[in-house]
């Protein structure tokens, strides 16, 4: 009976995503972009990654909770996607992924980081190493820099994905 409600809600969903149109979803895709405030966001694109993220600390770290067959991992994540299918993950693993930010020459510069995933994480289709120590330089060497409209994808299958808009003008 899980299985089935699961399965109809996933068709309802595609069924009423391509109702719509998709000039409509663009015109209500506007109209809350115009809202947002000068500042740098992850704009959630994936059907379980859907969100306005304002990146306003130094780190925001992007995963999932545990299921019940995972022990409780004792490491914050800011940034929640739930792509359980049937109760079980497929590609976010519980700590995935890290959006920080550097001081750079004129303003803050914004990295991506791969923070252990178990699917990878990948920028604009290009799977990131993930770094072989905690040490400065190593974690320097496999973070990627990122700039406005970068895809960020947890996972090859490009089902959970994030938009990088930098809206500071």
């Amino acid at each position: 009976m899980l299985d089935d409600l699961a399965v109809t809600g996933r068709l309802q969903d595609v069924a009423l995503f391509t109702v719509e149109g998709r000039s409509d979803r663009i015109r209500k895709i506007r109209q809350v972009l115009s809202t947002l405030d000068t500042g740098v966001y992850l704009l959630g694109a994936g059907p379980y990654s859907q969100a306005i993220v304002p990146l306003r600390s130094d780190e925001i770290i992007i995963g999932r909770l545990a299921t019940p067959l995972e022990p409780i991992l004792d490491k914050p994540v800011d940034v929640f996607v739930n792509d359980a299918v049937g109760l079980l993950p497929r590609e976010v693993s519980r700590v995935h992924c890290a959006v920080y930010r550097r001081e750079g020459i004129e303003r803050h510069d914004y990295w991506l980081i791969d923070r252990g995933s178990t699917c990878g994480t990948y920028l604009n289709g290009e799977r990131l190493d993930q770094p072989s120590s905690d040490s400065e330089q190593e974690l320097i060497r496999a973070s990627r820099p990122l700039a406005h409209s970068d895809v960020i994808s947890l996972g090859p299958a490009k089902i959970n994905t994030f938009l990088f808009a930098d809206l500071r003008g």
